[in-house]
């Protein structure tokens, strides 16, 4: 089935793109605001701010050189305070300091209540860990709680529209790398590409597998990589390598995580550990390679 077009309200708290932003949809109850950490406390008059919620804090590990997330709940307190109280919690915390946005899921009906918000946070977490995008320093997975299968549906919906907003709002923490494989695509429509190749430095064929996207070139999970590099491979992608060696991404010359890259070439750059022309090493199950295909692209 098709997806659904969708209008989203998206009101500039400050008439500014890097300010405040409060997104709501047409007959949806939800709301969720994207704020900068050093304008947490303009919205401590919100009501909406004082209701339980699902909050995302975002940041960037300057050291792995990957975006970071933290998935959390907050429900209303005594004091008559909430999400946003427990959010700025984090920012006085000094293990915390990774993050400089926040977004907010909350209700403008004050909807949420403890079984809806553990769910919730459960499925986010699981979601954000199975994209692989982002480092997810959520160290346990939440309790899912116990939902009625109507109640499931319901808050499905509310997933679905918290992952195309966050999304919208320039954080794919939640999209897939690749989309689900189709089996009965024909040849002409199949966006997987292979790689092999004898390396002369371990002596070992090399076998790697790509999925083309709209965002560039995935080599997936399976993949065979040499793990010894040459004299010529540029610098970031040395880095990256012995990165994942180190943490065991590579394992025995298989990757055992999908990695994006940006263009075909440093993709098999990636694969083979050597400067290369992946427009020329990438092929499809015909062995058309990967300029041919895009020379017979019907303009």
């Amino acid at each position: 089935m098709s997806n659904r077009s969708k209008n989203i309200n998206m009101f500039l708290m400050d008439g500014e793109v890097t300010g405040k932003i409060k997104c709501t949809l047409s007959n949806w109850t939800g709301v969720i605001y994207k704020i900068p950490r050093i304008q947490l406390a303009d919205l401590k008059l919100r009501d909406e701010m004082k209701q339980s919620g699902i909050y995302f804090l975002f940041g960037r590990d300057e050291e792995k050189q990957k975006d970071i997330t933290y998935i959390g709940q907050a429900t209303t307190r005594k004091n008559g305070e909430g999400v946003l109280l427990r959010v700025q919690e984090h920012t006085r915390d000094g293990h915390a300091d990774y993050f400089n946005d926040v977004i907010i899921l909350t209700t403008q009906n004050n909807s949420f209540g403890p079984t809806e918000i553990s769910y919730l946070e459960n499925k986010f977490t699981q979601l954000a860990k199975e994209s692989g995008r982002f480092i997810v320093k959520n160290s346990n997975d939440p309790n899912p709680g116990n939902v009625t299968e109507e109640k499931e549906s319901e808050l499905d919906e509310i997933v679905e529209n918290t992952l195309m907003i966050v999304g919208t709002l320039g954080y794919r923490v939640f999209v897939p790398m690749t989309k689900k494989s189709r089996k009965d695509l024909p040849d002409d429509q199949s966006t997987y590409l292979y790689l092999k190749r004898k390396t002369k430095k371990s002596n070992k064929v090399i076998e790697a597998r790509c999925e083309r996207t709209s965002e560039g070139f995935v080599v997936l999970e399976g993949s065979r990589i040499e793990v010894i590099d040459s004299n010529v491979i540029p610098a970031s992608l040395q880095k990256l390598r012995k990165e994942l060696i180190d943490t065991n991404v590579i394992k025995d010359g298989t990757l055992q995580e999908k990695q994006l890259f940006s263009s075909p070439s440093y993709a098999a750059a990636f694969v083979i550990g050597r400067n290369t022309n992946g427009r020329m090493d990438w092929k499809d199950k015909n062995g058309k390679t990967l300029k041919e295909l895009e020379e017979t692209i019907d303009c």
